[in-house]
């Protein structure tokens, strides 16, 4: 760029602000087909190096290859059933956490909300099946996937008249005092799960670090750092704080506030600074990534700041403050402290709004109400679930749903399948499809509030690598020109000029 005339260099960042122009419409809303087309392309390229990668690593020749080898053997002959099943289950476990917590954080802004999805109302089932065990002897593993079981209570509980399975509607408030379990434990019975989600979502944070680390190495420029960048020294030298900020909403001015902020506590503290923004619910924890990767810092350094801050000091708190509210005795202590404190009247508060009680109580009955229709789902949720195993088993085959596609399948075609009766089997196929795409009731406004939350995260993946692909292609394209027009400016081969 620095041997371009002016002009040339004039044409240069014309054409790389068209590219960017054309990439911020590249949407599913705005145009569909090149969107999903270049992310199609994107993901088959990455899906195929990926693989070419793998073949030829030597990990995956003398390590990956002779372990499954030596599954396979084990599964086919039933030798050291018990250790294999225990094995699998461990494997699912972490594997689910983990990527549930990758999920949350990966992209930029873009993540699915996978705690408020999964791992709260898994804290929440731990609370209810310990009030309803008496104990905590019963397995946090079996929460994971398609799995829609309750947590099964130990055989010492199972004279309790609940079948030993936490599926009853029973009442939090009707569990004996003298068998309560303590806040403690119930913390460290969802700490592990937690820590697994946390560690994922440390894990999530290292894309923005790894692309902003290659691009400082190679002398590129991140935009998002270059514009946060920029502000700030404006701010500091004065100029622009009183040009451009009064029209910015409120909202995105104490975004600004708080990115200027990271950026110079970055750079004061270190390892120290990101352990502690890591430590508690940062939205802006990408821009971390991007300062620490322009940096230039170690990637251990990065890593294991986010990693203690992420999964052990955020996560414990969250645990914490989560088990307090879902565990009957100290949530109805914290209501009740709360109606203490409230005030009995709101100004400008219809009565009718809160069915004549005042805000504490309303509040406390709702949160009541909410947790006990979550519970009467898990219980409806296995009550089918077991229905289902009973029904399959009445025909005569064993239930071989304990897979994603066998779940699938069974839920598709219900319990047809080897069925002795000889009903039509088309009219079959049409019910079950009328059963699984056809809602037998409407949607629930959390049903609905959580498609919203994954339709939005697909939006958001397939968008990013598609425009991400794109930019790729731009950049090639702008780097071509550059070459072109230096080849003119040096007259050393006549070159036609490019489109």
């Amino acid at each position: 760029m620095a041997q371009l005339s002016p002009k040339q260099r004039k044409e240069i960042e014309e054409l790389s602000t068209q590219l960017s122009e054309r990439r911020s419409r590249l949407t599913l809303f705005y145009s569909p087909l090149p969107t999903l087309g270049a992310f199609a392309t994107s993901t088959g390229q990455n899906l195929w190096n990926s693989v070419r990668w793998l073949a030829a690593h030597p990990a995956t020749l003398f390590f990956f290859v002779p372990i499954l080898l030596f599954y396979s053997l084990l599964k086919v002959t039933g030798l050291a059933e018990f250790q294999v099943n225990e094995l699998e289950m461990w494997i699912e476990y972490i594997v689910w956490w983990v990527g549930l917590g990758i999920l949350s954080s990966i992209g930029f802004g873009s993540g699915m909300h996978s705690g408020l999805l999964f791992l709260f109302p898994h804290m929440l089932k731990v609370c209810l099946a310990a009030e309803k065990c008496n104990s905590l002897d019963f397995d946090v593993r079996v929460d994971t996937w398609w799995r829609s079981d309750g947590f099964h209570c130990s055989n010492n509980d199972a004279g309790s008249g609940s079948s030993g399975l936490f599926r009853g509607l029973k009442s939090s408030a009707s569990a004996p005092e003298a068998a309560v379990v303590a806040f403690v434990p119930i913390l460290l019975k969802v700490l592990p799960t937690a820590t697994l989600w946390g560690a994922g979502t440390a894990i999530g944070e290292i894309p923005p670090y790894i692309l902003s680390y290659q691009a400082a190495k190679a002398g590129e420029k991140n935009s998002e750092f270059e514009a946060a960048l920029l502000h700030l020294d404006n701010k500091k030298s004065g100029a622009g704080s009183f040009q451009g900020d009064s029209d910015k909403s409120p909202f995105v001015s104490a975004v600004d506030v708080m990115k200027d902020w990271m950026l110079r506590f970055i750079q004061s503290h270190g390892f120290w600074g990101i352990l502690l923004l890591a430590a508690y619910p940062n939205a802006a924890f990408d821009l971390c990534g991007i300062c620490c990767g322009h940096f230039l810092m170690p990637f251990w350094e990065f890593f294991g700041a986010t990693l203690i801050g992420k999964g052990i000091i955020k996560v414990s708190g969250q645990a914490a403050f989560f088990v307090a509210l879902f565990r009957h005795d100290s949530r109805e202590r914290i209501l009740a402290i709360l109606e203490n404190i409230l005030p009995t009247k709101v100004p400008y508060l219809p009565q009718s709004m809160t069915n004549g009680q005042t805000l504490a109580q309303f509040v406390h009955l709702k949160i009541n109400s909410s947790i006990q229709e979550f519970q009467a789902g898990v219980a409806r949720r296995a009550a089918a679930r077991t229905a289902q195993n009973t029904l399959s088993a009445s025909h005569g085959k064993a239930n071989n749903s304990s897979g994603l596609f066998g779940a699938f399948r069974d839920k598709l075609f219900g319990g047809f399948k080897g069925s002795t009766a000889k009903a039509p089997r088309n009219s079959k196929i049409v019910f079950s499809l009328k059963t699984f795409f056809i809602p037998t009731k409407m949607p629930s406004l959390w049903n609905m509030l959580v498609l919203l939350m994954i339709v939005s995260f697909v939006k958001g993946v397939i968008e990013q690598i598609a425009q991400a692909h794109v930019a790729e292609e731009d950049s090639r394209r702008v780097t071509a020109k550059i070459d072109d027009l230096l080849l003119l400016q040096n007259n050393c081969v006549p070159v036609e000029k490019t489109q």
